[in-house]
Formats: structure tokens, C-alpha cells, sequence
């Protein structure tokens, strides 16, 4: 063989070495970057899963709230406890306040105040249940005497609140007494000590089961654990599972949810026999929602950039055999160059410069690599202004503002918090729904988000609930917070007097709080949402509406 050959032979066996390293390589820096794409889409999905399920929960805890502000509000103690007559009246009054308060929880299946069977008499209280055409009416309460303590598909709605002595979230369960599948938020009342009864709503689990089985993955799918670590849901046993009855792989996926509650950490194991994804997130009553995603959909991508390499690789070895000169100046050098670029890509670095430009099989692949970063930035972006940004007003949403809440968290915890929060509430709001119709009431709340935005910046206005926003202002001082709120004001009488779609006025409340020297931001929170709604209150006074929402 003349060395002319040899050389050729040696120069190509060289090639071909260089190239499969290359790939090797990428593909394995690809391999890490698209599994870490994939757990943080599984984590980005798990939080606004849980965000969406917690702020049902939370709209029946805001439900409870309203009805035992009610109570406390109006009861006469003394004559509550020793009139017949008087209670009697008082929860004639309470009644069409307490289907009030339904409507502000998300698929309510009863609402109801009712007394210590032992001094009222057992059927005591008020219980008003959805008819199934969207309308809530009174039924005759279940006599709690008839039933022992531990029936708790009958009466554990009442005894385990009066056992806990707190608000508290129970456990799913069927309700014998109304025949639906339920979660319920159950809080006893004391009155100058005196326990007196519960006041709770009945959430139906079928809204809980729509979120969950809404999981953007074709070859996945969401379960949820209870408070016990028992099966609550899942699409194989829709009725749930007790602990004890688990399979192993139900095990081993219990095992890790239990122990990794927060929504950012993967964990692996094997549902029939198919490895799987795994993470979950802990919502606000303690359940854990889990979402598990095939493996085979996860690397998927991967099987097409392994098809594009091995077409480059095609392609290369066309060019290396009509031109070994050309590709000992042009291909050895821009491949160590890509190489280097591929691997930086793959650990993040989206915005590494590839500058490498040719006509050529190996101007492709950069272009290609240089595309897919940009891509990939561009995915990542949109994935991250999606989970982020409501949809509707184009503030921040309820995700974007518990991230805030766990910055400030930090701060307060080193003593370098400074900050004032201000809350707002859409007056009247529903109704106007209820009246004018949902269109008009998302006019308001787009209004709404305008005026305030207008006044405090996009970057620190927040959508936390249907028609409540928050705004969170960093080192800012009275004067110019006044100046703010002044400018809202303007913005709000400006939105009035224009022209608009709707033949209605935009009233908002709004309460305001500065952080000062709290343990927590929950305490800086309540402050400003107490303002708010004694702000409410006022604009509600002599109005037959009052606490409407």
C-alpha cells in the first residue's frame, strides 16, 4: 500500500474517530439538557397543578371564613344560647347568606352551621345542599345523635373539627347523607370560650379530579395521596386505595412523594413494568399531587437528534471521501470548536456564541446547534412567561407570587426586609356577574388590572385570585406610595368617565401595610387585607349587597 494510500486511510480512520467523539460527546451533553428541560416542564406543570387546586381550596376557606365573620358579627351570645326563638330567627337570617358564601368556593356540594346536637337537639342548625341545577337549597340536617362519633361518612364532618379544635381540611370521602364524593373544610366555633358548634363547606372532588386528569403529557398521568399517605385518586383506582393495599410500585411512588413533598425534585420508578418520571407537590390541606410521565416520552427528543447526527455523519462522510485536503482545514477545527459549543449549550449556557459560518455539511451542524440554542432559549422563555403571567390581564400570577412571598420570606429572615404590600378587591363584582353576565365582570377585572399596573409598574402587580390583586413595592417610602395611590385613583375615575363597553362603575378596594419588624409575611399580609376589606366594608355601608363580592 503506497503511503499516499496509508495517509489517506489514517487521515480518514482519523475522521471518522474525531467526528464519532464529537457526537458522543453532543449527544451526551444533549441527553443531560433535555432531561433537565423535561424536569423542569414536569416541575413548572406540578406547581400550576397544585397553585390551581389550592386556590379551590382556598376559595372554600375563604367561604368558612366569610360565614363565621357573619356569625360573630351579628349572634347575640347570651340570647342565642337561652332563646329558642331568637336562634330560630337567626338562622333564617343566616341562611340565604350562607348560599351567598357558596358561590365563592369552586363546585360547592353544601355549606351548613350546625349545633352541639347535645344542648340544641341533634338536628339543629341550618344544611343547605346543591340541587344539581346550580341553585343551593335548604334540606332537613342529618341528625348527628343517631350516629356514632366514628361514622365519619356521616358525621365525621363534625366530630373530628371538634376533636382537632381548629379549622381543618378532612380527608376525602363519600357522604352518605347526600350520596356525593367530597373533601370538606370544617371549623368549630367557641363564643366566649363556649364551643357552640361547626361551620364548613363540602367541596365536590370532581373539580379536584378535572385538574388532575388535565396533565399536558399523552404518555402521562396525575395521582393524588392523602393526608394518611393512602391513595386519595388515580386513574387505575378512582375510588383510591388505603396505604396497606399498595403494590410495590405504588410503594416505592409513595415512598418518595412522602419523603420529597416539594415540586422540585424528580424521583424514578416503574408503574406496569414502564419506568417512569416522577415528581409531586404538597398543596395547602397536606394531600400531594403527583405527576408521572414515561420515561420513552421524556428521550423521545433524543431519538431525533440522534437522527440528525447520524445524517450529518452521512453527509460528512460523503465530503471526506472527494475532499480529504478540505476537511483537514475546515472540518478538525470547527468540530472541536461545536464540540466545545454543544457542551456548553447542554450545561446552560443558551447564549454561547457559535461563530463558525460555512456553506458547508459542517456549517449546517452549527447552524443547527446555533438554532436549537435559540430555540431552546426561546421554549424555556415562553414555558417561564406562561407559568408566570395571567393570562387574562397580563399581570403576574398566583405562581409568580408565591415566589415573591418566599424571597421576602428569606429577607425577613435576615433582617433585610423593607417593603409594603397593597391589596385590592373589584367591588360588587359578582353581582355584576350574576346580573350583567362574566363578560362584563372580566371587563371590570381587566379594567382593574390596567388602572393598577398603570399606577405601580408590570413588574410588581400580581393576580391572586378572581378579582384580587396584589402589588408588592421594595424600599419605598410613605410619600411616594401615597403618590401611587393617588395616580390608581385617577387611573380608576379616568376608566369611568371614558367610554367604555359596559354601563357600569369600576369601584375597587384597597388596603396597604408596610413591613414592620413582623415574624412572618403572613402578619404583614393580614394587615393590609384587613384595611382592604374595612376599605370594602365602608363602601358596602347602607347598601342592601353588603359583603358581595
Amino acid at each position: 500500500m503506497s503511503i499516499r494510500k496509508k495517509l489517506y486511510t489514517l487521515f480518514v480512520a482519523c475522521i471518522f474517530g474525531i467526528y464519532i467523539s464529537v457526537v458522543s460527546v453532543a449527544a451526551h451533553q444533549m441527553r443531560a439538557l433535555v432531561r433537565d428541560y423535561n424536569a423542569e416542564n414536569m416541575e413548572v406543570i406540578c406547581k400550576r397543578k397544585v397553585n390551581a387546586i389550592n386556590s379551590q381550596m382556598e376559595s372554600a376557606e375563604r367561604a368558612v371564613k366569610v360565614m363565621e365573620n357573619y356569625i360573630f358579627d351579628k349572634v347575640d351570645f347570651s340570647r342565642f344560647t337561652t332563646d329558642a326563638a331568637y336562634r330560630e330567627h337567626f338562622m333564617e337570617e343566616f341562611s340565604p347568606f350562607a348560599k351567598e358564601a357558596a358561590n365563592i368556593a369552586v363546585d360547592t356540594a353544601a355549606v351548613y352551621f350546625r349545633l352541639e346536637p347535645t344542648y340544641y337537639g341533634g338536628q339543629s342548625g341550618v344544611f343547605i345542599v346543591d340541587d344539581g341545577a346550580g341553585k343551593f337549597i335548604n334540606v332537613i340536617p342529618t341528625n348527628i345523635l343517631q350516629y356514632a362519633s366514628n361514622d365519619r361518612e356521616r358525621v365525621g364532618w363534625y366530630y373530628e373539627p371538634k376533636e382537632k379544635g381548629r379549622p381543618m381540611w378532612m380527608e376525602p370521602y363519600s357522604n352518605k347523607n347526600i350520596n356525593v364524593y367530597m373533601i370538606s373544610y370544617v371549623s368549630p366555633l367557641y363564643i366566649e370560650g363556649q364551643f357552640i358548634g361547626v361551620v364548613g363547606i363540602d367541596m365536590k372532588m370532581s373539580t379536584i379530579h378535572r385538574v388532575i386528569d388535565s396533565i399536558e403529557y399523552e404518555e402521562g398521568f396525575g395521582f393524588l395521596l392523602g393526608q394518611r399517605g393512602g391513595l386519595v385518586y388515580h386513574p387505575d383506582y378512582p375510588a383510591g386505595l388505603s396505604a396497606i393495599q399498595f403494590n410495590d410500585e405504588l410503594a416505592a411512588a409513595s415512598e418518595f412523594l412522602l419523603k420529597e413533598k416539594g415540586a422540585d425534585k424528580i424521583g424514578t420508578y416503574k408503574w406496569h413494568d414502564e419506568e417512569q418520571y416522577l415528581i409531586g407537590g404538597e398543596m395547602i390541606n397536606g394531600m400531594i399531587l403527583a405527576i408521572s410521565v414515561s420515561r420513552a416520552q421524556v428521550i423521545a427528543p433524543l431519538v431525533k437528534i440522534r437522527t440528525t447526527m447520524l445524517l450529518i455523519l452521512v453527509g460528512i462522510s460523503i465530503v471526506a471521501a472527494f475532499a480529504i485536503y478540505l476537511i483537514m482545514r475546515h472540518v478538525v477545527n470547527p468540530i472541536a470548536e461545536l464540540t466545545n459549543a454543544a457542551s456548553r449549550i447542554a450545561k446552560g449556557e443558551l447564549n454561547f456564541p457559535i461563530r463558525y459560518k460555512s456553506s458547508d455539511e459542517i456549517g449546517f451542524l452549527a447552524d443547527s446547534i446555533r438554532k436549537m440554542g435559540v430555540e431552546l432559549k426561546e421554549y424555556i422563555s415562553y414555558i417561564h412567561a406562561q407559568a408566570y403571567t395571567d393570562a387574562m390581564t397580563g399581570v403576574r400570577n398566583k405562581a409568580a407570587y408565591m415566589d415573591e412571598i418566599k424571597v421576602l420570606e428569606r429577607k425577613i429572615n435576615a433582617e433585610m426586609a423593607d417593603f409594603a404590600i397593597v391589596v385590592f378587591d373589584v367591588n360588587g363584582l359578582k353581582q355584576i356577574n350574576d346580573n350583567m353576565g362574566h363578560e362584563i365582570g372580566d371587563a371590570l377585572i381587566t379594567d382593574a388590572a390596567y388602572a393598577i399596573k398603570e399606577a405601580f409598574g408590570d413588574d410588581c402587580v400580581y393576580r391572586i385570585g378572581g378579582d384580587e390583586f396584589i402589588v408588592v413595592k421594595e424600599k419605598i417610602s410613605q410619600n411616594v406610595l401615597n403618590g401611587f395611590i393617588e395616580d390608581f385613583k385617577k387611573n380608576v375615575s379616568d376608566i369611568n368617565n371614558k367610554e367604555r363597553s359596559y354601563d357600569t362603575t369600576l369601584s375597587i378596594s384597597m388596603g396597604f401595610t408596610f413591613y414592620d419588624d413582623d415574624k412572618d409575611y403572613k402578619t404583614v399580609f393580614k394587615r393590609a387585607d384587613e384595611a382592604m376589606y374595612f376599605n370594602k366594608q365602608e363602601f358596602y355601608k347602607g347598601r342592601r349587597d353588603r359583603r358581595s363580592h
